[in-house]
């Protein structure tokens, strides 16, 4: 099985959040899985953290919809089998999915639909306030309200290119993030998820899954694993998206006036 992992930050420029990734996925990953991470070219962002960028959705969405549309139709034509959208801001994720039939897998839905078999009351723990808008809309958009106790913002709030030092020296960080957990569970969330992937990763990679008694998901993991699922079940049952109405895929004409190409 080979999955493409689509981090929407240049990885070349977070060489120790990529390494970190890579061993963690190697880790976690069923035998004979493939995990290959595809960061977004480093001129996307004109020298700016993704963040300054997605605060504004006109730049947001130019910048990042030839990649996702480009790229998870590469990967479908190329044999992945799954395409994992490696952002919580889930960018262009319905029209990824009408696109192709393998499986799109979005990080915020795919662990809270996982948290929901574990708790009544999630509480989500993110990096900014620009993810916070973009949490609150995804949960909104999935009909997840009822099931999330808060979403609530680590402070100080570290832009995304500060991030990488984090994992040099973590403590004070991880301290935070168990800070703001412990905020959530008092005011209800029977299960955190750290849901930002540099933040994730940072608590995983030091082996941070529970905090007073209440577990804290597996945010990178976790999506990795439900795509080997969603992935298996397409390919032996022919799972794909709802085509009749949220998805409606491209007949091969309007895909060839409407290429999914970089231009």
């Amino acid at each position: 099985m080979k999955i493409w992992h689509q981090s929407s930050v240049d990885l070349e420029n977070y060489p120790v959040y990529k390494a970190s990734l890579a061993k963690h996925y190697a880790k976690v990953a069923s035998p004979g899985t493939e995990i290959h991470l595809h960061g977004v070219p480093e001129q996307m962002w004109h020298g700016m953290s993704p963040s300054e960028v997605m605060r504004v959705p006109y730049a947001y969405h130019k910048a990042m919809s030839g990649q996702l549309l480009h790229n998870v139709y590469r990967a479908e034509q190329e044999g992945y089998d799954a395409f994992v959208i490696g952002t919580y801001t889930e960018p262009l994720l319905r029209e990824c999915r009408s696109l192709v039939d393998i499986p799109v897998i979005s990080m915020p839905e795919s662990t809270v639909l996982i948290s929901c078999s574990m708790a009544t009351k999630i509480g989500l723990v993110t990096l900014n306030d620009e993810n916070l808008w973009f949490l609150k809309n995804a949960m909104h958009r999935h009909q997840f309200e009822g099931r999330v106790s808060g979403i609530y913002v680590i402070e100080p709030q570290l832009p995304e290119r500060e991030m990488d030092a984090v994992f040099l020296n973590p403590s004070d960080y991880i301290e935070a993030f168990l800070h703001t957990a412990r905020r959530a569970i008092k005011e209800g969330a029977d299960l955190i998820i750290p849901a930002e992937g540099l933040v994730a990763e940072v608590l995983a990679a030091n082996d941070v899954f529970e905090v007073d008694g209440v577990s804290i998901l597996d945010g990178v993991g976790a999506p990795l694993m439900y795509a080997e699922m969603l992935a298996r079940l397409h390919k032996l049952t022919g799972l794909h998206a709802g085509r009749q109405w949220h998805y409606r895929k491209p007949s091969p004409e309007l895909l060839k006036l409407y290429p999914a190409s970089l231009e």
